[in-house]
């Protein structure tokens, strides 16, 4: 007895000194041994470590506390498992323990017929493999978030990590995508195929091997199998091995053969190859800037930290709140990716635009703890952006102000009067006298010199405030703020001509040049800055009658029209008696199927005397005499009638949509609402079927009651078009107050977009601002092939315009329906 006594002793001294629990079963399940950690680890089976104790009780004290610290749901179904496992050669299981804790059980047989029962604590472990397994997660999300292919070879040259981005590059079979893939079996596979061009293939594998490997760091381009241009850029690993990046820079090359080198589209490729990536934690506030993030805002790897202030006190005061609201809506869960373009503040001050892109990594209840990704610049791309907006408002040759940006500046002034009847001025038409002579006498170079020089004399002569615009050849247009009366307008007509007398020097020759102005007033109750420009160009041409050099205040028989407003506004009223006036309708044509979305309503006057008068006549001049509100609501009511009897007879075609233009005249009326809502309770059209043109002038004038007038349409659910949009510039500021459904881009961009890259950014800028305020785009004046590709390709949601089909009556709209063509 005093032996077996003296072995139990030392079997549990033994297994005392086992860290993990330990415990013995006898071959009728029954307990023999339990070491000291068991009751450590199972403090709530403490008291049944006895010997004789059965395995089952043990299991089902402890399935009893599991439950009860919600462990496990089912005990009898544990315990069942349990069991089942107990009665296997070896079994294993992992299970969470009240306190939090992880633990491991091996539950193995011995030769005599008992069990061996061994559980050890692997939270520690188990963290590790969840955190390495979350970091992963978060790597490859941010490899898979930038537009390079990317892959990792380690010291053996064996492939270590890759995107799904370099695999679609180079066009490689899957079955290269596992780690240890050999980079030399990569390399001989794409020049079996060819991709390095003409040689022997394994001479050609060995000697791009031998340069990728013993390279310092090395940019190059190839083609691929697919006929794309790749950019290659391999840079060694400092434990050896080496990384590699691939950037399809196949349209910048295009881009270049095409434009001559274009700096602005190398400038935006080479700035996406070279993106700055960022790692946000968001449990620690901490972020990590790659020394590329550094780099681009002009700092070195020591002088940027990890705080979240490192961005965020950089970014532009005006771009913060939007920021942050960007960037919350991704954390939320309310926008699938972030993505923003805002300004950054560089090293030397200045501001740089940055395209900032992330995703976040969310734990098992959707909750953003981690979010990652790249940086951009784009400030060429602004600039680009900035400068093509500025040259559709500006002169190429003198960076003067354009004819439309001069009426949209006269347009202003006009409200300005109306509002203050002192805020008067006057406007000035300049004709060079001798400017024919110049040109031809000393070449057009020489002519455009002189055209400059009188560009900055008008400018030095004229006070902050004042406007001058080139209209064209030598033809200048000049506004002057405050000018109280005609006499001190002619007044300072003749300061202008005495700067004007002073010879130019051009060609090391003095060159004396004279102009011929005309003086129109704001005191002559103008409505359209059209027509005050035009009594100014009147009086130069009587300047020019008068023996030139010299200048000629406006006067009303200048005039010498044939048509009087009495006589239009007569004649209208006898053409809507008379069933003159018709209406034409140009189909609308939607971009992504290329079918017919809708019609414009195109007023048209068939003079009984006078023939087809065209709407740029009699629209105008209506306007002046207030028919334009008569002629309006019978355009309304009968284009709402025609479409009700489209729809009814096309219901496949349908539900279409007429567009309606209003004049600012009509605008401003206070029973507008009641106008519209009449036509459309007249004819049966459901208001969604009703689009509203407004022009961009029109919506300006009185913005606060512009936007109470939008507001009472939209409570209807008339949708409201802003016409020839890009022509104003004051008023992109607006577009967020304004409740409007679709921007309409003006056909002098439109036709134009070939021949001047300008004129193709400002289409291209107007339809990425719409696409941001989820709003429709209609280009109209689209007459080519050319120009509806262009306007797919850059995102344009409807187009009109001759190449679709001119005005058609309603009996040709009928056909056309029925044809149920495709664009």
């Amino acid at each position: 007895m005093a032996g077996r006594h003296t072995g139990s002793t030392a079997l549990q001294s033994a297994i005392d000194a086992v860290g993990d629990s330990f415990l013995v079963f006898d071959e009728d399940d029954r307990l023999v041994a339990a070491n000291a950690a068991t009751a450590a680890m199972f403090p709530h089976l403490a008291d049944h470590l006895v010997p004789g104790t059965r395995f089952e009780d043990l299991l089902r004290r402890d399935a009893a506390v599991l439950m009860r610290n919600g462990c496990i749901e089912n005990p009898e179904a544990w315990i069942a498992e349990r069991l089942h496992l107990h009665t296997q050669p070896v079994s294993r299981i992992e299970a969470r323990q009240p306190d939090g804790r992880w633990v491991r059980t091996e539950d193995r047989s011995t030769p005599d017929g008992g069990r061996v029962v061994i559980t050890r604590d692997f939270t520690d472990e188990k963290r590790l493999i969840e955190d390495s397994a979350r970091y992963t997660s978060l790597l490859r999300g941010t490899l898979e978030n930038i537009s390079q292919g990317l892959c990792a070879f380690d010291r053996d040259y064996r492939l270590m990590t890759w995107n799904a981005r370099f695999f679609e590059l180079l066009d490689l079979p899957h079955t290269f995508a596992q780690v240890g893939t050999p980079m030399l079996d990569m390399i001989r596979f794409v020049a079996q195929r060819g991709d390095l061009g003409q040689g022997e293939p394994g001479q050609l594998a060995a000697e791009t091997f031998a340069m990728a490997t013993e390279t310092a760091g090395t940019i190059y381009e190839r083609a691929n199998n697919l006929g794309q241009t790749l950019e290659v850029r391999l840079r060694p690993l400092s434990g050896g091995g080496l990384v590699a990046t691939y950037a399809d820079v196949t349209e910048r090359r295009k881009a270049e053969t095409a434009l001559r080198e274009s700096e602005e589209r190398y400038a935006l490729a080479a700035a996406g190859a070279n993106d700055g990536l960022w790692d946000w934690n968001l449990g620690s506030n901490r972020i990590f800037f790659s020394d590329r993030w550094k780099e681009m805002l002009g700092y070195s790897t020591e002088e940027v930290g990890d705080g979240a202030e490192e961005w965020f006190s950089r970014i532009h005061p005006e771009d913060v709140q939007r920021v942050t609201a960007q960037l919350d809506a991704h954390l939320g869960g309310t926008a699938h990716s972030f993505e923003s373009e805002h300004r950054v503040r560089h090293y030397d001050d200045t501001y740089r635009w940055m395209l900032v892109r992330g995703l976040a990594v969310r734990d098992g209840d959707n909750h953003a703890y981690r979010i990652a990704g790249s940086m951009t610049d784009i400030t060429e791309r602004k600039r680009s952006e900035e400068q093509a907006i500025h040259d559709a408002l500006h002169d190429n040759l003198t960076s003067l102000a354009n004819r439309t940006l001069f009426l949209e500046r006269v347009r202003q002034a006009l409200a300005r009067q109306r509002r203050s009847a002192a805020a008067r001025f006057a406007v000035i038409y300049l004709d060079l006298d001798r400017f024919k002579v110049v040109n031809e006498s000393l070449g057009h170079v020489h002519g455009d010199d002189l055209i400059i020089a009188t560009a900055r004399r008008l400018e030095q002569n004229l006070k902050f405030g004042d406007t001058v615009a080139r209209l064209g050849g030598d033809e200048f247009a000049i506004m002057m703020e405050d000018v109280s009366d005609k006499e001190e307008a002619t007044s300072l007509s003749d300061m202008l001509q005495k700067a004007l007398s002073t010879p130019f020097v051009l060609g090391g020759k003095e060159v004396f040049t004279t102009a011929s102005m005309g003086i129109a007033h704001s005191t002559e109750n103008y409505v359209r800055p059209e027509d005050i420009l035009r009594d100014a160009e009147l009086a130069m041409y009587r300047a020019k009658e008068l023996g030139k050099a010299r200048s000629v205040a406006f006067d009303a028989a200048m005039r010498g029209t044939s048509v009087t407003p009495l006589d239009v506004e007569t004649d209208l009223r006898r053409a809507l008696e008379r069933q003159e006036i018709v209406l034409h309708f140009q189909p609308i044509v939607s971009l992504s199927d290329g079918r017919i979305r809708g019609f414009e309503a195109l007023a048209r006057w068939r003079h009984a005397e006078r023939g087809d008068i065209p709407p740029s006549e009699f629209i105008p001049l209506a306007e002046e005499t207030g028919m334009i509100v008569e002629l309006g609501q019978w355009v309304l009511r009968n284009a709402c009638a025609q479409m009700v009897e489209w729809n009814r007879e096309f219901p496949d075609v349908g539900p279409l949509e007429i567009s309606v233009n209003l004049s600012g005249r009509q605008f401003t009326q206070f029973d507008l609402v009641r106008m519209v809502t009449n036509s459309l309770d007249g004819t049966g059209l459901k208001p969604n079927c009703l689009k509203l043109e407004i022009t961009e002038s029109a919506l300006m004038e009185n913005a606060q009651r512009s936007a109470q007038m939008l507001r009472h349409l939209k409570e209807l659910d008339i949708k409201v078009c802003v016409d020839d949009f890009g022509t104003g510039y004051s008023s992109l500021s607006y577009l967020h107050t304004f409740p409007i459904d679709t921007l309409k881009i003006d056909k002098s961009f439109v036709q134009d977009m070939g021949r001047n890259r300008h004129n193709l950014e400002i289409v291209r800028t107007i339809a990425v601002l719409a696409q941001n305020l989820r709003l429709d785009v209609i280009a109209e004046g689209v007459e080519t092939p050319e120009q509806l590709a262009q306007l797919r390709a850059i995102g344009c949601g409807y187009a009109q315009g001759y190449l679709f089909s001119r005005p058609l009556t309603p009996e040709n709209v009928r056909r056309l329906l029925s044809e149920n063509r495709v664009w």
